[in-house]
């Protein structure tokens, strides 16, 4: 049974996205699900949509007005190209800016009417501890840092109407993605485990979990914050 609380999820079909539709759900509210493919997730409301297209993204969320009452948002789409400073190559740049960013503020825009009328609701954007810096990352750690700032900006704005705005910094989480780049038994992956004072990569239902914290009542007085989930690796290098 739904508790009538609609939430918004992007890159909803796969690793922490699938996460947090299913933990959210597990809560009773009805999730509307904003991705290209469709999710295997009974229950959720697959809106297909292309993030990377601005003209296709910027019609759906025109129609998002017909969906009813929303109350939360997770923008939790996002893309991660690797390029060094010296290779800077303006196509990728402003890809990653478009989908991690620019995105980010159209979709918060358009839902954040209904959530004005209703005096209540939550923007929660997923931002990543990369935003303290790593090499390769110009546009992905800029975007990550924008979501982040505008969770800031927006809980100073919207504030007023009861509306909360906070960002989830996660740190390695073991997805699809990241045992394809890290596989088991490779340095690359050692090297980053060794980084963790927790011991262990992080799962998408530790993101999952935070995320349905914040959608709370009991979270109704953050607001403004970034959180990192990250085992402690954002925390510097670990010592022993």
């Amino acid at each position: 049974m739904s508790n009538n609380k609609k939430v918004i999820v992007t890159g909803a079909s796969r690793g922490i996205g699938e996460a947090i539709c299913i933990r959210l759900l597990k809560q009773n509210y009805s999730v509307l699900a904003i991705c290209r493919s469709t999710p295997n997730i009974p229950g959720v409301e697959h809106i297909v949509c292309d993030l990377g297209d601005s003209t296709d993204r910027i019609n759906v969320f025109k129609s998002l007005g017909d969906h009813g009452p929303i109350y939360g948002l997770v923008n939790n789409a996002g893309v991660a190209t690797p390029n060094l400073l010296q290779d800077f190559d303006p196509d990728i740049y402003n890809t990653v800016m478009s989908i991690n960013a620019t995105a980010v503020a159209e979709l918060s825009a358009a839902v954040v009417p209904s959530m004005i009328q209703n005096k209540s609701g939550r923007i929660i954007n997923i931002s990543s501890e990369l935003i303290l810096g790593f090499a390769t990352r110009t546009a992905y750690s800029a975007s990550k840092a924008a979501v982040s700032s505008f969770a800031r900006t927006w809980a100073l704005e919207l504030g007023q109407y009861n509306i909360c705005c906070n960002a989830i910094a996660p740190g390695p989480v073991e997805t699809d993605l990241f045992l394809k780049n890290n596989p088991a038994g490779s340095a690359v992956r050692q090297g980053k485990l060794d980084k963790i004072p927790l011991g262990r990569f992080g799962k998408p239902d530790d993101i999952a979990n935070m995320t349905n914290y914040l959608m709370s009542d009991e979270a109704a007085f953050l607001t403004g914050q970034t959180i990192y989930v990250c085992g402690g690796s954002s925390l510097g290098s670990v010592s022993f």
